[in-house]
């Protein structure tokens, strides 16, 4: 099965991220079949083919979460909302003496 994820490249305390298209069976560094973009997590930018990465998902590839929340954020399409769950974070309230 084809996934989307992040694949981590740069230096010691400076990552870079490239969104590839691999097989899940592959680590994560070797062997990709399409470079589909790319982020940068220090930066907050991201150069991301959305229409590349929509067509590989209707074809039966699976992003990971972290890649369709960058498609998401992008786009502000639903149909990368559904591969990813928002959760509320809840605090919990100091105690007072």
């Amino acid at each position: 099965m084809l996934r989307i994820r992040l694949s981590r490249h740069g230096r010691v305390h400076r990552p870079f991220y490239r969104v590839v298209l691999t097989e899940h069976t592959k680590p994560v560094k070797s062997g990709y079949q399409e470079v589909l973009g790319w982020y940068d997590p220090i930066k907050h930018t991201q150069d991301i083919d959305v229409e590349a990465i929509k067509n590989w998902i209707l074809k039966g590839a699976k992003p990971s979460t972290r890649v369709a929340k960058l498609a998401y954020k992008v786009t502000n399409d639903d149909f990368f909302k559904k591969y990813y769950v928002e959760k509320d974070i809840k605090r919990a309230k100091k105690k007072e003496d």
